[in-house]
């Protein structure tokens, strides 16, 4: 028999070795088997077998074709798995996931290094196939796509917000060449394209439609469209959607997301733009995109006008970059260089595009500058930025925007050459009063909810309480409908929390309903965490100190975990402990209970008493001494108390 043995594990599924003779060792179990191997790619629907049904699993020897593989077998018969070594290595390098007895998904290690570079589904699964051509993990491109799944793959993008994700459905220079499309079209769907990472920030901003939690529902396409070949636009016939509309799930609601305009490529549909939610105060359906439009005469005199030829190779060379993007995992180094290298070819352009396009190229270059600058790792780009600003000072609504990414970047820059807490302190003083220049200056823009929230965070952080208010009401007044402004509105309802019975409830860890108020008669300290957070690793002992020698007198612990991935939460309290019950807010950060008390840092903490009224909120400094004080049932003292977060972070950058 074939001995089955983990080499390689990577982050989400593991590479096994087929070693051994046969005769030799034993099958190994099915529990092992399943434990051992996971799909490469996330959300695949396949049958996993409840813990109580393994043990009447079964793992066989397979020779086929000349293959030799292990083949797992369901309680019922059914295939479950199917690994196979094609090439007589004895190594795996097809991996195979069933659903029902039909194979949804396979892995497919097509060089023989133990490594999958390919991903496919079928079946029930539907008709994917992903190229990994780095042997990351994440899809470069589609070899086969359909219309339906490439919205799906939009919309997922866009929940996770995964730029790199995104661009893999998206019209690129070699899809336009295959498309044979004439240069003003071609131009014309890349520019719709063009920085799919600011584009998506830009798009996400202010959106009430997509967050963490939002859920793929639907496709909604109409009956798809033949533009027919007419030797001047096109050479070639193109099949079109126009105007199809994805449906998503928020809780019991549901919402629309505009995918726009798609065009097949071969076995492959792309998006022509980037697909858009449509919140309240976005709901305008463009109709039409850059291929399905008639031919006017003035159309005809402007497609007749070429781009130049510098303009066209700058074009070239940035989707060369662009397709170049770093993935998530990307290095500080490796993102100053993909953002220095657009900066520079976007500096060259802007000077050969016409006015209506100049804007959005003046807007891109300052993107990509702040992005680089904030890496730690490119303060010449802070020179090019205030050099930027200067040159656009005329125009107030372009200055707005680069003078906001001048000031993160700027404070980027501060912050790492300061060394001593003076200097640190002079720098937030700084900070703070250029958010506040930057809100009452450019108090509609885009950029200020981000600005107010960012202000009046530090404000709290900071402790002063009354200043914070002023501008989380401000906020939640002047945009209500941004993500800043729900976070605002949550902030003022946990700064006025004391003295009011607290609401709470969710899920625990293992899915079961926690609710505050079965903690009556008890006191009660609830903290908001994720296991990112370095100062709740840091008041784990104490707040464990005071659990354990307060707990047999009536004292409590509530959690609500704010991690964004369940699989880091067990790890961390084995590793560090807090050992009491929690509420899992399975949207993090921007899950239903963050924005509901205003989370603006973790660890958030603060004291319930005996009648389920909040005391007030707390630091570890002081929590031994309000947890006695409320366990005698004593009202706190002004010192015990504060009104703000425990947490010392530095607002979000």
């Amino acid at each position: 028999m074939l001995l089955l043995r983990q080499i390689v594990r990577c982050s989400l599924i593991a590479a096994v070795c087929l070693a051994g003779s046969p005769g030799s060792a034993q099958t190994p179990g099915p529990e092992q088997v399943l434990r051992a191997y996971r799909p490469r790619q996330p959300n695949v629907e396949y049958d996993i077998p409840k813990p109580e049904e393994i043990a009447d699993c079964r793992v066989e020897i397979e020779r086929k074709d000349g293959h030799a593989g292990f083949v797992v077998y369901g309680p019922a018969g059914q295939v479950l798995r199917r690994f196979v070594d094609t090439n007589g290595d004895q190594n795996a390098d097809r991996f195979h996931y069933y659903r029902y007895g039909l194979e949804v998904y396979r892995d497919i290690d097509s060089n023989f290094n133990r490594k999958p570079d390919q991903y496919r589904w079928m079946n029930w699964g539907g008709t994917r196939w992903g190229i990994d051509h780095n042997e990351d993990g994440r899809i470069d491109e589609w070899k086969r796509l359909s219309a339906p799944e490439a919205a799906q793959v939009a919309v997922q993008a866009l929940i996770a917000q995964d730029a790199q994700l995104l661009s893999t459905v998206l019209i690129s220079r070699a899809d336009v060449q295959a498309l044979r499309v004439n240069r003003t079209v071609a131009e014309q769907l890349l520019k719709s394209v063009r920085d799919p990472a600011g584009q998506l920030r830009r798009l996400l901003a202010d959106s009430r439609v997509i967050t963490r939690r939002t859920k793929w529902a639907r496709f909604d396409p109409p009956i798809p469209g033949l533009i027919p070949a007419d030797g001047n636009r096109y050479r070639a016939d193109l099949m079109v959607y126009e105007n199809a509309m994805a449906i998503v799930q928020n809780g019991e609601r549901h919402d629309l997301v505009s995918i726009g305009e798609m065009v097949r490529v071969g076995d492959v549909w792309k998006l022509t733009q980037l697909p858009r939610p449509l919140d309240d105060q976005n709901a305008q359906i463009q109709l039409g995109g850059v291929l399905m439009q008639p031919s006017t005469a003035d159309s005809l005199v402007a497609e007749a006008a070429s781009v130049s030829e510098e303009l066209q190779q700058l074009f070239e060379k940035l989707e060369a970059v662009d397709n170049s993007m770093p993935g998530e995992n990307a290095t500080p180094a490796e993102l100053v260089s993909y953002n220095r290298k657009r900066a520079d070819l976007i500096e060259r352009i802007i000077p050969l595009v016409d006015a209506k396009q100049r804007e959005e190229w003046v807007r891109q270059y300052a993107d990509g500058l702040a992005a680089a600058v904030q890496t730690g790792q490119y303060v010449e780009g802070l020179k090019r930025l205030t050099r930027l600003q200067e040159q656009m000072r005329n125009d107030e609504k372009l200055l707005g925007h680069i003078w906001y990414r001048r000031l993160l970047a700027e404070y980027a820059v501060r912050l790492q050459s300061s060394t001593e807490e003076q200097q640190r302190s002079a720098v937030q003083e700084w900070w703070l009063e250029q958010l506040e220049q930057f809100a009452r200056r450019w108090p509609k823009s885009d950029d200020a909810a981000d600005a107010i929230i960012q202000l009046a965070i530090s404000l709290e952080i900071m402790g002063r309480i009354d200043d914070a208010r002023a501008w989380y009401t401000r906020l939640a007044t002047d945009h209500p409908r941004t993500n800043g402004g729900l976070r605002a509105r949550g902030a003022l309802r946990r700064l006025d929390l004391t003295g009011r019975k607290l609401q709470l409830a969710g899920r625990s860890l293992n899915g079961k309903t926690i609710d505050a108020s079965q903690y009556q008669g008890k006191v009660l300290l609830v903290v908001f965490w994720a296991s990112w957070a370095t100062p709740y690793a840091q008041d784990l002992p104490a707040i464990e100190e005071v659990y354990a020698r307060y707990r047999k007198a009536g004292f409590e612990v509530l959690g609500v975990n704010l991690d964004a991935n369940a699989s880091s939460v067990a790890p961390f309290i084995e590793k560090y402990g807090g050992r009491w019950q929690h509420i899992r807010d399975a949207g993090g950060t921007d899950g239903k209970l963050a924005r509901e008390f205003g989370i603006v840092s973790v660890p958030t903490m603060f004291l319930v008493d005996r009648r389920g009224i909040v005391a007030g909120g707390i630091t570890t400094e002081n929590l031994a001494q309000a947890v006695e004080t409320l366990l005698q049932n004593k009202p706190l003292g002004g010192s015990a108390g504060t009104q703000g977060s425990a947490s010392t972070e530095q607002p979000r950058r």
